[in-house]
C-alpha cells in the first residue's frame, strides 16, 4: 500500500474514528487503525466489535492495498507533523510516514496484517429516516434528542436493557426514552411530511454510540440517513454539501443494539398528578446547587416543602454537622406538603429544560413527580419522572 494524504485531512479521518478504538482489548489488533487504500479511495476504520466505524478521506493511491496502524502512536505523530503532504506505504509488517516538503522525516510503526482484523459490518436492511437536503428531517434534532435523554440511562449491568436509550419511530413522532429506575426522562417530536409517518420501528441504542454520532454532528459532519436493522443501526454521515452520503469524506457508524423489551414506561408515567408548582428555572436551579453543597454525602437529599406560593429547599449533612436553607417564590395553591430528592437527579433534569419556567405535576411525598417545561416548541413533549427520597426527618 502507498497513498499520499494531506495532513489535515488524514487528521480530520483519524479523530473521526479514533474514539472507537478500545484502551484496552483482549484482541490486540483492536488497538488498530484499519487504513484501506482501494483506487476508489481512501477509509480508516476502528471498531471495539460493539460499534465500528468507516471514515472516507481523500488521497492519491499510488499503490492500492490495506493494513493496520497503532491508533494511538498513529494519532499522535501527525497531530504534531506540519500541514503538508504525507506519503504513507506499509511493506514487510511496517507502516512508514513519510514528510513530503522536500524536508527529512520518516516516521515508521509495526503493523498487523488487515487479514486480522475483524469483519466490519456492511449494508444494513431496514426501516430509515433520511435527513438534511430536500425534503430531509433536521439532524439537529439527534442532536437534542440525545442531549436531553441519554443523562438517564442505567449504569445497572444487571439489567442491560436500561443500559441504552429506548428510540421509537411510530405515528409521525419520533421518541427517546430512558431511565435508571429512580428517574425516566422522554422526549418525543412530531416528524413533519410524509418522510417520517412512513416509518415504524424501535431499538435500544448504546449511549456510547449516540454520543459519539453528537460529537461527529458538532464537528462539522452532516447527518444524512439513519437505518434501522434486526440487530445494528447504521448512521451516514458526511461533510455540508455532500447530501448524497456517499462522497470520499463519507462516514458510516454502525452500532450494534442492546436486545430484549424495553420497560413499559407509559405505564410508569403517572397521570393523576393533579398539584401543580409553578417555578422559574433560573432560580430554582443554581437554589438546588448552593443547597446540595450541605447535602448528605449519601443520599444527596434535598428537602422540598411546599407552602403557599414559595418553596423553602433545605439540606443537612450529619458527617459535616452543616445545614442550609433557603426560600424562593412560586405558584402553588394546593395542600402543604414537603418531598425529598437526590439534588443530583433534580440538577441533571433541571439544566436540561430549555424554558425559564417549569411546572412540577405532583400527587404525594411518596410518589413519582413528572417535571416539564411549561414552554414547549409546538410538537415537542419533554417530561422528566423524578422518585423521592424517605425524608430524613
Amino acid at each position: 500500500m502507498k497513498a499520499v494524504i494531506e495532513r489535515e485531512e488524514l487528521l480530520r479521518g483519524i479523530q473521526a474514528v479514533l474514539d472507537i478504538v478500545p484502551s484496552k482489548s483482549a484482541l490486540p489488533v483492536l488497538s488498530n487503525i484499519l487504513v484501506d487504500a482501494t483506487p476508489d479511495g481512501i477509509k480508516l476504520s476502528a471498531t471495539d466489535l460493539d460499534i465500528s466505524i468507516i471514515c472516507g478521506i481523500n488521497g492519491d493511491v499510488e499503490e492500492p492495498g490495506s493494513t493496520t496502524v497503532p491508533a494511538r502512536k498513529f494519532s499522535e505523530i501527525i497531530r504534531e507533523l506540519p500541514d503538508e503532504s504525507i506519503r504513507l506505504q506499509a511493506s514487510d509488517g511496517r507502516v512508514s510516514i513519510e514528510r513530503q516538503s522536500g524536508l527529512q522525516g520518516t516516521y515508521a510503526l509495526m503493523s498487523v496484517p488487515a487479514e486480522d482484523f475483524p469483519e466490519l459490518p456492511n449494508e444494513i436492511e431496514g426501516p430509515e429516516m433520511n435527513f438534511g437536503g430536500e425534503g430531509g428531517l433536521d439532524g439537529d434534532l439527534i442532536n437534542q434528542m440525545v442531549a436531553k435523554t441519554v443523562f438517564a440511562v442505567s449504569r445497572d449491568e444487571t439489567r442491560p436493557v436500561l443500559n441504552g436509550v429506548l428510540w421509537q419511530v411510530r405515528e409521525g413522532r419520533t421518541t427517546m426514552v430512558a431511565t435508571d429506575g429512580h428517574r425516566l426522562v422522554k422526549f418525543s417530536k412530531s416528524l413533519p411530511g410524509p418522510e417520517g409517518k412512513q416509518v415504524v420501528t424501535e431499538a435500544i441504542v448504546p449511549p456510547r454510540a449516540l454520543n459519539h454520532l453528537v460529537k461527529l454532528i458538532s464537528g462539522g459532519s452532516v447527518l444524512e440517513q439513519v437505518r434501522f436493522g434486526q440487530n445494528h443501526l447504521m448512521f451516514t454521515l458526511s461533510d455540508a454539501g455532500d447530501f448524497d452520503g456517499e462522497g470520499s469524506q463519507a462516514i458510516r457508524l454502525y452500532t450494534r443494539l442492546i436486545e430484549g423489551p424495553y420497560v413499559d414506561y407509559e405505564q410508569v408515567i403517572p397521570s393523576g398528578n393533579a398539584k401543580r408548582l409553578y417555578v422559574s428555572n433560573s432560580v430554582l436551579a443554581p437554589a438546588v446547587r448552593r443547597v446540595s453543597i450541605l447535602a448528605s454525602s449519601q443520599t444527596h437529599q434535598v428537602k422540598i416543602e411546599l407552602g403557599e406560593n414559595q418553596v423553602l429547599l433545605s439540606a443537612n449533612s450529619q458527617e459535616i454537622g452543616g445545614e442550609a436553607r433557603e426560600e424562593i417564590e412560586a405558584k402553588y395553591s394546593d395542600e402543604e406538603m414537603a418531598i425529598g430528592y437526590n439534588s443530583g437527579y433534580l440538577g441533571d433534569v433541571l439544566r436540561r429544560i430549555d424554558s425559564d419556567e417549569v411546572v412540577f405535576e405532583l400527587d404525594s411525598a411518596v410518589t413519582a413527580g413528572i417535571i416539564r417545561p411549561v414552554d414547549q416548541v409546538q410538537g415537542e413533549d419533554y417530561l422528566c419522572l423524578l422518585m423521592p427520597l424517605r425524608l430524613n426527618d
